[in-house]
């Protein structure tokens, strides 16, 4: 790739970690200062590094997530995590919106300014 948005207003934030959480799931908050992997819906940010209960949480800036269903279109989408929680997201109204600026077919992978 010649072009890169990688640390694009990137924002990051430590919180504690409640369940299994790995780098690159989505996740939510579930409590004070407390994340855990997205189970559905919209997610607050991805997850960079996981350690002794607490995971450095990437909320805003460039990021690729995966994808299942339809291939999210480029510019404003609304993605959401996708039931059972992980690094998919689907296209879906009642999502994050995020901006789409590049889609990998081959690895299902989507990139998002959010």
């Amino acid at each position: 790739m010649k072009v890169s948005l990688q640390g694009y207003h990137s924002r990051y934030a430590t919180f504690e970690a409640q369940g299994e959480l790995a780098p690159g799931d989505l996740v939510q908050l579930c409590g004070s200062m407390t994340v855990q992997k997205a189970t559905s819906g919209k997610f607050a940010g991805v997850a960079r590094s996981v350690r002794d209960g607490f995971a450095l949480i990437q909320t805003g800036g460039y990021a690729q997530v995966g994808y299942s269903g339809n291939k999210p279109a480029f510019g404003f989408v609304s993605l959401e995590a996708q039931p059972g929680g992980g690094s998919q997201t689907k296209v879906s109204d009642a999502g994050r919106q995020v901006l789409v600026v590049e889609v990998d077919e081959s690895q299902a992978k989507a990139g998002i300014l959010f």
